[in-house]
């Protein structure tokens, strides 16, 4: 039987990241330390990507009070109907909102993919779709609400709630990365595994797994960098086959020198 390694968080991050041939290190970790390195690792990245967004929008707009009274276009939601001065069209936290109330309704086909949830706002309706796995799309008809009066002002006791809901978006984003993150270790390392058995070398496919969470850390990380930072490549296909075949590299030549060693 093997025995445990106590590397610590950084010493793992640093092997994961810069010092690929010495993952087969990494197979001695204990399971708990392994489990505390992805907790840590995946709650980074959510940090670094929807954390650094929803901070960043909120110091340029110089914080929700401001936003409310100065930045956001004057509306009123009166009798059924909205009413703004302007246009609005902006992302917070990976969310796209837009309201224009020259149009009597919204239009769907405005709808995009490619953030994780969306609002529009027409002078009669609201639109709402969540992306996140299944989309999902609820509408609200301001006809049904015509004793509801909300303006800017009444915005402001809102505050509270969007702050709780804005860490509440941040704990949900957590636990969806923490999923999608674990779904691609499991695509990964099927191949490895199934690479591994068609070579008649025996391996463990916990194994496999276990370096597969390591395999995707520098990926990870570069592509959460590179989308914060608004660079178009880390979110096209060309990125994600790239990091793909990366992970699969590292995790297949790391797992081989690994059992040659056996």
């Amino acid at each position: 039987m093997e025995g445990t390694k106590k590397l610590g968080w950084l010493e793992q991050l640093k092997i994961a990241c810069l010092k690929p041939r010495e993952y087969p290190r990494l197979l001695q970790v204990g399971k708990g330390r392994v489990v505390c390195f992805f907790i840590v690792i995946s709650f980074l990245i959510t940090f670094l990507g929807y954390g650094v967004n929803m901070i960043g929008f909120s110091v340029s707009v110089g914080g929700a009070k401001n936003f409310i009274l100065n930045r956001l276009p004057a509306f009123e939601l009166k009798n059924g109907t909205l009413e703004m001065e302007n246009r609005l069209d902006f992302d917070f936290g990976g969310i796209h909102i837009v309201a224009d109330t020259t149009k009597d309704t919204v239009d769907t086909s405005d709808f995009s993919p490619d953030y994780s949830g969306e609002i529009y706002f027409a002078k009669n309706e609201a639109v709402i779709q969540t992306n996140s796995v299944q989309p999902m799309r609820y509408r609200v008809s301001f006809s049904d609400h015509k004793n509801v009066v909300f303006n800017n002002h009444k915005m402001l006791a809102l505050i509270p709630a969007i702050r709780i809901f804005m860490v509440l978006m941040f704990f949900m984003t957590w636990l969806m990365q923490i999923l999608l993150y674990l779904f691609l270790c499991l695509f990964i390392s099927m191949f490895v595994f199934m690479n591994q058995r068609v070579r008649n070398e025996e391996v463990s496919f916990g194994k496999v797994f276990r370096l597969s969470i390591y395999a995707r850390v520098i990926f990870e990380l570069i592509e959460t960098l590179g989308s914060t930072a608004g660079i178009a490549f880390f979110s096209g296909s060309i990125w994600m086959i790239i990091s793909y075949l990366g992970s699969y590299q590292l995790l297949g030549m790391a797992f081989i020198k690994s059992e040659d060693k056996k």
